[in-house]
């Protein structure tokens, strides 16, 4: 990756011509299916958004389990809010995990049914 002065960069776009055969057939399959069978590709979308909000949402709960277990002082089973923060963070922890298992189940059949455009994607 070059790296250029400020001035040179406002005036100019840097393209990244770095793409693989595989990418292009996923962007290729994506317009496809768009077409085709909008509501998969919204769905899949959808599906793609929720799952990195999820992994948002875990990683601030081992950040937050993290500070707790550092700004304990003595037994942490003694310090109430230790053990809240602990506890409510563990059923969170646990109804995002369902979430993800039925997120994935559902990105399998939703790349089942696009799997039958990736002729489509090839050709293209």
């Amino acid at each position: 990756n070059p790296h250029y002065l400020p001035e040179v960069s406002v005036k100019v776009t840097l393209l990244n011509f770095m793409i693989t055969p595989q990418g292009l057939e996923d962007q290729m399959l994506g317009i496809v299916v768009a077409k085709e069978r909008p509501e998969l590709e919204e769905k899949k979308q959808k599906l793609i958004v929720e799952s990195a909000a999820n992994k948002k949402q875990l990683k601030e709960i081992e950040d937050k389990i993290l500070e707790v277990l550092s700004s304990s002082e003595g037994n942490i089973l003694e310090d109430e809010t230790a053990v809240q923060v602990l506890s409510s963070s563990k059923i969170l922890s646990e109804e995002i995990t369902e979430k993800q298992v039925i997120a994935s189940a559902t990105e399998k059949e939703i790349d089942t049914a696009r799997s039958g455009y990736k002729p489509v994607a090839e050709y293209s």
